[in-house]
């Protein structure tokens, strides 16, 4: 496993993850992804969208998420994710607000396990990277 796949796999096991497991070859998966885009751009909260594909546009294994994928049965997969164990399968219809709704709905799992003092402080400041540059 190399030094990024080591940061992602370490990112995914911390807080709230949206994951789409898709094909590139899949139909569906193709029209579900303008509706995934637009959720990620309008969703504001502490859930992480993440798109990871499973199999090519030959349909052949992708290697590198072998081990992420192995539990897939069909395409797209929609899970939500809490420190790396899953947590629910997503069975909405596909539109962005559907997705954005999931998400919301998800964001408790993170103040069930603070301390109380914690929970009540208000959200962080969502920045994009170039505000660091």
């Amino acid at each position: 496993m190399g030094v990024a796949s080591k940061l992602i796999t370490s990112f995914a096991d911390q807080g709230l993850e949206l994951r789409e497991y898709y094909a590139a070859a899949c139909g569906h998966c193709q029209a579900l992804s303008p509706a995934w885009k637009s959720a990620q751009k309008a969703y504001a909260g502490p859930v992480v969208f993440r798109q990871i594909e499973c199999n090519d546009k030959n349909w052949n294994p992708v290697p590198e998420n072998a081990e992420l994928c192995k539990d897939v049965r069909a395409f797209p997969t929609i899970k939500m994710f809490k420190d790396g164990k899953e947590v629910s399968d997503y069975e909405g219809n596909r539109s962005s607000a559907s997705l954005v709704d999931f998400a919301k709905q998800h964001e408790k799992l993170l103040t069930q396990s603070m301390p109380m003092s914690l929970a009540l402080l208000p959200p962080p400041e969502r920045r994009r990277a170039a505000d660091f540059l």
